[in-house]
């Protein structure tokens, strides 16, 4: 019915600038049915309104960005009202609007609701009242009088049209060709600016593999449930990395998605089901109860993800490992719970044992992390936190532009200890603040000799740990680390990862803004790994997004993961930042970041951190510049 409807509504806006009566043109019908809004939907009407819900941007806070654009199609177009509209089921509601006193109309009152009917033309109506059957008061009888309407179709990139940049006026009249062509051409913009949104925002709140929820939208979920109670469960596919060798990546990816697909039909019985990253999902149960869970839930979810799983005619078992805790009596907050469950699963893992409960008596991780705090105590006094320096190369020139500080334990007894063998305890056991501040001072002294020696030193970035964005000394004692440069802040620059920026986001935005207003630039590290956000990347104080390995590393097999980093790019360049591509291990990773226009890269590639006697060497030498 749809597509015979679509062609009488398309003669009509043909005709709308003759000089005869609309209804005379239209076979004689005084009053046709088919005109009316409500009898009119696009052919793809299904598909068109899940396309919409994709983009999350119904019933959302006003824009600045497309607020500016509609003030500019009223501008432009000499109207005294406009709107970016999208069409609902039943409804058309209003994302920005000038002169339009409600936020929302009845779509069978909806002019848009005819304009998306056709998404590749304008709807251009001289006179509203001419058309007999129209509400020239569609905002009621308070509103203003509607006699002219042009709006131009909002299309996705499959082609539907949500909605529609739309211009108004109390008085009729046409648009000029200018006018026309002009309103045309910002309605693309907006189309793009929404399409780019949602590609960003997909990459941002969607596991990209499975689908499934990354952890910043899980824990949006989790607030808006406001759960009374209830469990939270880490499941951890226990030799998914043994199988990614044996079989390769793509199987292990297979296996992962079907481990998604078993786990999402909890989420069809309520459980909100989250991935984390590789091989670890979490899942939160609401109204569950410890006892009745254990005994009946916890073995299905066992049982469910200890089937053998069947990829490319391979028959694998995956064995898993899961830790449970009960909200709110082992947490009450979603961070201390979900830590309480991680205690937990890591309890199974140790033990080998497919399940466990969170127990505050049980010797766990966090008491390991404990029992390793006097050798970190005297470590740091004995000053053998050293600092490695890793190169961030300027894409364009292969110039050595950066240095990341990263810290390293020269144990007497052991020598050089990886970083994941005790930076772990440093966060447990908070004394990674104090580790930090001594990586922060050790990078500007070492600046200052790089200098003095006649090279052209590199800003260092160090990375701030959350202990110190609480901490109210961290500004002053940055402050105190730049008077060795008589205030000069070329020497430093500060990261941040996305994690520690949730947690407190009023605070992080509170210490961000003095840091910058000492000169000293600030970069978001790993972004696009579970927190990423359009709602605060434009509004914190920053320099620099740093995209996360997990991204680089497929940048040149999948071209979906081409398209995060190239969306990524463009989101800094549009906000006027710096982007760096961490984890770049090829030349042909290399060559795919200068062709997306990427600023800075660093990773195996060019070079594994090093110590500082080996840095000055590479800063002489600068080995990747171009010839």
């Amino acid at each position: 019915m749809a597509m015979v409807q679509q062609r009488p509504v398309a003669e009509a806006i043909a005709i709308l600038d003759d000089t005869r009566p609309l209804i005379e043109r239209l076979a004689g019908a005084s009053r046709p049915a088919w005109l009316y809004t409500a009898a009119l939907h696009p052919a793809d009407e299904p598909q068109r309104l899940s396309e919409l819900r994709s983009f999350g941007i119904l019933d959302t806070d006003p824009d600045e960005d497309y607020d500016r654009l509609v003030q500019l199609a009223t501008a432009l177009c000499g109207a005294p009202m406009g709107a970016l509209t999208f069409v609902d089921s039943g409804r058309q509601w209003y994302k920005s609007r000038v002169g339009l006193p409600v936020q929302q109309v009845a779509r069978e009152k909806s002019f848009c609701a005819h304009a998306i009917l056709e998404s590749d033309r304008v709807l251009e109506i001289p006179d509203v009242t001419r058309l007999g059957w129209a509400d020239a008061q569609p905002w009621g009888p308070q509103g203003p009088l509607l006699r002219f309407y042009a709006g131009v179709p909002l299309t996705t990139r499959d082609g539907s049209a949500i909605g529609t940049l739309c211009v108004m006026d109390q008085v009729p009249r046409r648009l000029s060709e200018a006018q026309r062509d002009g309103l045309v051409k910002l309605g693309k913009t907006v189309s793009a600016l929404l399409n780019l949104r949602r590609q960003v925002r997909v990459a941002t709140l969607t596991d990209r593999l499975t689908g499934l929820p990354n952890w910043f939208h899980f824990e949006a979920e989790f607030d808006q449930r406001k759960p009374d109670c209830g469990m939270v469960c880490f499941a951890r596919l226990k030799t998914i990395n043994q199988i990614n060798s044996a079989h390769g990546f793509r199987v292990a990816d297979a296996l992962i998605k079907q481990a998604a697909d078993r786990l999402r039909l909890l989420g069809e019985r309520g459980a909100v089901v989250g991935r984390i990253k590789r091989g670890l999902f979490v899942l939160f149960f609401p109204h569950a109860k410890p006892a009745e869970f254990a005994r009946d839930m916890a073995p299905q979810i066992a049982a469910s993800l200890g089937r053998p799983y069947e990829v490319n005619h391979l028959s694998l078992v995956c064995p898993v490992n899961m830790g449970f805790a009960s909200y709110p009596d082992d947490g009450r907050t979603l961070d201390e719970v979900v830590n309480a469950a991680d205690t937990a699963l890591q309890v199974a893992i140790e033990r080998e044992q497919p399940m466990a409960f969170f127990d505050r008596s049980v010797d766990n991780v966090q008491s390991l992390h404990y029992r390793l705090e006097p050798q970190l105590r005297r470590a740091l006094e004995k000053s053998e936190f050293v600092n490695y320096y890793q190169p961030k190369v300027e894409l364009a020139t292969g110039r050595i532009v950066g240095v990341e500080a990263l810290v390293r334990w020269m144990d007497p007894g052991r020598g050089l200890v990886p970083p994941g063998d005790f930076v772990p305890a440093l966060e447990t056991t908070g004394l990674i603040g104090e580790v930090a501040q001594k990586i922060m001072e050790r990078a500007v002294r070492d600046w200052c000799s790089w200098r003095d020696a006649g090279l052209t030193a590199p800003r260092i970035a160090v990375n701030v740990a959350a202990t110190q964005l609480r901490n109210d000394d961290f500004v002053p004692s940055l402050q105190r680390a730049l008077e060795a440069l008589h205030g000069d802040p070329s020497a430093l620059g500060i990261e941040v990862t996305e994690s520690i920026l949730i947690s407190n986001m009023d605070r992080a935005i509170e210490v961000l803004k003095r840091v910058r207003e000492l000169g000293v630039p600030v970069a978001i590290d790993d972004f696009g790994t579970g927190y990423s956000s359009l709602a605060y990347i434009v509004t914190l104080p920053i320099d620099e997004l740093k995209i996360d390995r997990a991204f680089v590393k497929k940048i040149t097999a999948d071209k979906a993961y081409e398209g995060i980093v190239r969306t990524c790019v463009s989101l800094a360049q549009g906000l006027n930042l710096k982007v760096v591509a961490e984890g770049v291990e090829t030349e042909s990773q290399a060559a795919k970041l200068r062709d997306l226009q990427c600023d800075q890269a660093q990773g195996f590639f060019y070079s594994p951190p090093v110590p500082a006697e080996q840095l000055v060497k590479m800063l002489a030498a600068q080995p990747f510049r171009a010839a």
